[in-house]
């Protein structure tokens, strides 16, 4: 057993399994029969229509377990907290019912997913290799990773993870810029896999990963992963996104192409600019590399699993992620929180959805003037 001394250290072990579910990500998209099952969704193939949709759906369960497996079996104090966008238990094709689990073995992880993937070897046996696979990212980009500190309790950590956010772009991977340099409105690019950590007492987000599996093209089919990461506790703030503005000179604003109209004329006013693009998480990093200044979404479409990762990164840099409704109504700064109901009365999703929408922000700084201008009839 681990002695306190040895204790591995959960951002590495984090970003390591960001890097897993990359390369799962990336197995889907690459290997001709898993690509197969998951585009056959977007042609509408009457026939195959309940199973696709699982694909998609199977990749999500198979990261979700995967990070489980791994943070529990070092952290185990914080195995019953590790929760994600999707249940384990599954149906096939066949109505077969059948509940992933990460094996102790590469074969009994593949014998797993043959269950789902009913008559699909390769593409089992494919996933159930990166699945097992050792993973340790290195980047220059990812900076010095600090020690955390010994007194953290692991006991009252959560962790909400996100395993492959922007479906339908992961799908298609068709690309398309916005007018700003470095902005995709869709494509690969706006896939990010995310994993937040949160104090289970105070609801607080205090470690984030956020990586995109397709952040770096090396040549076609070929891609390496870019990683941001945040630590933001009481004793110790540290993050690798220390990024310039574009500009000082110009206000950016970030938004899903459905808001509302209003909303983005009091944007106007402000002498804002926009970007629309796809992704929650990936509008989320926009603001955290500070190509832009603020992400507002004024519905509630985004859950926890969403957040949790950037708005733990954003504390670290003088940011958050707010309450849109909560910080108009009481003009100022209501941060989410992360807190499970005590009691089992709510239906299953609603306490997970960030119902009031979502304000991003670089600096808090900017809330004040944000908040007063959004209030105005």
């Amino acid at each position: 057993l681990r002695t306190r001394m040895e204790q591995a250290n959960l951002l590495r072990v984090l970003i390591n399994c960001a890097e897993k579910a990359a390369n799962i990500a990336r197995t889907c998209r690459s290997n001709e029969q898993l690509l197969g099952l998951l585009v056959q969704e977007k042609s509408g193939a009457e026939a195959n229509e309940r199973f696709e949709h699982d694909f998609k759906t199977l990749a999500d369960v198979l990261i979700q377990e995967t990070i489980k497996h791994e943070v529990g079996a070092l952290f185990p104090a914080m195995k019953e907290s590790i929760l994600g966008e999707e249940s384990p238990s599954f149906t096939n094709k066949l109505g077969d019912s059948v509940t992933i689990a990460v094996g102790a073995t590469e074969e009994e992880t593949a014998s797993c997913l043959e269950g789902v993937l009913n008559g699909h070897e390769g593409a089992a046996s494919a996933l159930a290799s990166e699945v097992h696979r050792v993973v340790s990212f290195e980047s220059e980009k990812l900076g010095e990773l600090p020690e955390l500190p010994e007194a953290l309790d692991y006991g009252n950590l959560g962790i909400w993870i996100d395993p492959i956010d922007a479906t339908a772009e992961y799908i298609s991977g068709d690309t398309m810029f916005t007018n700003f340099p470095g902005i995709t409105s869709t494509g690969l690019d706006c896939v990010t896999v995310l994993i937040g950590v949160y104090e289970r007492d105070t609801g607080v987000p205090v470690i984030g990963v956020v990586a995109q599996p397709f952040g770096e093209k090396l040549e076609e089919n070929l891609y390496n992963s870019s990683v941001f990461w945040g630590v933001c506790l009481p004793s110790l703030q540290a993050h690798n996104c220390a990024f310039e503005a574009r500009d000082e000179h110009r206000r950016l604003a970030i938004f899903s192409s459905s808001e509302q109209s209003d909303i983005l004329q009091r944007f106007l006013d402000l002498g804002y600019e926009f970007a629309f693009s796809a992704g929650a998480g990936h509008k989320a990093l926009k603001v955290i590399t500070h190509e832009v200044d603020v992400y507002l979404l004024s519905k509630g479409s985004t859950f926890m699993w969403d957040t949790c990762a950037p708005q733990a990164i954003l504390r670290a840099l003088g940011g958050d992620i707010l309450d849109y409704k909560a910080s108009v109504a009481e003009q100022k700064a209501i941060p989410l929180k992360y807190l499970t109901p005590e009691s089992e009365g709510e239906p299953d999703s609603d306490w997970k959805r960030n119902a009031g929408g979502i304000v991003a922000v670089r600096s808090v700084d900017m809330v004040e003037e944000l908040v007063a201008k959004l209030a105005e009839q």
